[in-house]
C-alpha cells in the first residue's frame, strides 16, 4: 500500500509539469542596439520537466512566434540547451525593432511576460555643424559619437562634400585620396563614431557628414592650415640702421630659447661640492703642517739654548794652598799654588 502512494506521489509530480517562477508577471528588461539580452523564463521546481514551450513577439496586436520569424534568423537562441528547466531566450545583435513584448508560454495560461526597451543611438549636437581645424601633415578628428556609448547604431558612414554631392569615405572609401588614410578614432567604444583623419593635405578641407539615419546627422566643417616654422634670426647679421629698438627687440622674441636641462644644474652643484671640500681639506692639512713645523723649531731653539748654557760654564779653577801664607815680597811659582780640574762632560 504504502509503495502505491509513493507511485502515485511521483506521478502527480510530473504531470504537474513545469510553471514558471514569475506566472503571470511582467518582467522589463533594457538592452542596447548591437549588444545582446536574455530574456528570463524558467521553471520554478528544478525537478519538473517541459512538456512544451514557445517564444512569442508581439506585433501589431498579434503574437508570433520567434523561432519562426526571419527578423530572429541567426540572433535568437536558448540561453541555456542543456538544461530542461530553463527557457530563457538569448537575442544578440540588437536592433530597434526587437523592442516590445515578449511572452514565454511553457503550459496552458502559465505565461511569463517580458517588455523588451532596445536603447538606440541619439548623436550627440544631432543636425548641428562643428568647426575643426587641422594642420597639413599631421592628423585630425572629426568628433561624432551617441549620447549612449554602449549603443552601437545600426549604420554608419562617414560622407565627404565633394562636386556638389556626398561621397562615402567611410566604411567604404569612395574616393582614392582618403583610401587607408581613414579609420574610427575609438572603434572599442560602440557609441564613438568619431573618424580620425590622417596625412592632412589642404585638399581634405571642406564639409563632412557623419550619417547614422535620416534623423541623426551631424555635420563638421574641416579647415586645413599650412604649418608656419619660425626660423631663428643671426644675430651677428648686420641690422639696417633704420630698425627702431621695438622692431629689434619683436625680432628677437621670435628667436627660440634653449633652456638648460635640469641634469647641467645637478652636476655642476656636485662639482662644486666636491671642489670646495678639497679646498676645506688642503687648508687643514696646510694649518696642522704649519703648527707642527713651529712646534719643530721652537724644540730645537730650546735645545739648542740648553747646549750653550752647559757650554758656557766648562771649567772651574780649584787652588790649593800647600805652604803657609808668605811674605808679600817673596816670589812663589804659580805652577805650584794652582790646579785646573775639568767639570764638564766634555773637556776641551
Amino acid at each position: 500500500m504504502r509503495d502505491c502512494l509513493y507511485l502515485f506521489l511521483f506521478m502527480l509530480h510530473f504531470s504537474t509539469g513545469c510553471i514558471v517562477s514569475d506566472v503571470q508577471q511582467t518582467i522589463g528588461i533594457a538592452g542596447y542596439t548591437g549588444g545582446s539580452v536574455v530574456l528570463p523564463c524558467s521553471c520554478a521546481d528544478p525537478q519538473s520537466t517541459v512538456t512544451t514551450f514557445t517564444w512569442h513577439f508581439q506585433q501589431r496586436n498579434q503574437w508570433i512566434q520567434v523561432f519562426q520569424d526571419e527578423k530572429y534568423s541567426g540572433r535568437r537562441v536558448l540561453f541555456d540547451e542543456l538544461s530542461p528547466t530553463n527557457r530563457s531566450l538569448l537575442i544578440s545583435d540588437l536592433r530597434t525593432n526587437d523592442q516590445g513584448y515578449y511572452r514565454c508560454m511553457t503550459e496552458p495560461n502559465i505565461i511569463t511576460y517580458v517588455d523588451l526597451n532596445v536603447k538606440g543611438c541619439d548623436l550627440v549636437e544631432n543636425r548641428k555643424t562643428a568647426v575643426v581645424t587641422g594642420y597639413s601633415g599631421e592628423s585630425v578628428v572629426l568628433p561624432c559619437s551617441c549620447t549612449e556609448l554602449q549603443a552601437k547604431p545600426e549604420h554608419i558612414q562617414w560622407n565627404y562634400f565633394k562636386e556638389n554631392k556626398h561621397k562615402e569615405i567611410y566604411p567604404n572609401e569612395q574616393i582614392e585620396n582618403y583610401k587607408n588614410r581613414v579609420k574610427l578614432f575609438n572603434p572599442n567604444t560602440p557609441g564613438n563614431l568619431s573618424l580620425h583623419i590622417s596625412a592632412l593635405t589642404t585638399e581634405d578641407q571642406g564639409h563632412y557628414q557623419c550619417f547614422v539615419s535620416s534623423q541623426q546627422v551631424v555635420a563638421v566643417r574641416l579647415r586645413v592650415e599650412e604649418k608656419t616654422c619660425v626660423h631663428p634670426i643671426n644675430l651677428t647679421t648686420d641690422q639696417p640702421s633704420h630698425l627702431t629698438q621695438d622692431s629689434t627687440t619683436s625680432q628677437l622674441k621670435l628667436i627660440p630659447q634653449h633652456h638648460t636641462p635640469q641634469s647641467v644644474f645637478i652636476l655642476l652643484g656636485v662639482f662644486f661640492s666636491v671642489l670646495l671640500l678639497a679646498l676645506l681639506a688642503f687648508t687643514c692639512w696646510r694649518c696642522r703642517g704649519s703648527r707642527n713645523a713651529k712646534k719643530v723649531t721652537t724644540d730645537g731653539e730650546e735645545l739648542k739654548r740648553e747646549q750653550v748654557n752647559q757650554d758656557d760654564v766648562m771649567y772651574s779653577a780649584v787652588v790649593h794652598v800647600k805652604t803657609a801664607s808668605t811674605p808679600a815680597h817673596t816670589h812663589s811659582d804659580p805652577a805650584e799654588l794652582t790646579e785646573y780640574a775639568c767639570i764638564n762632560v766634555k773637556c776641551y
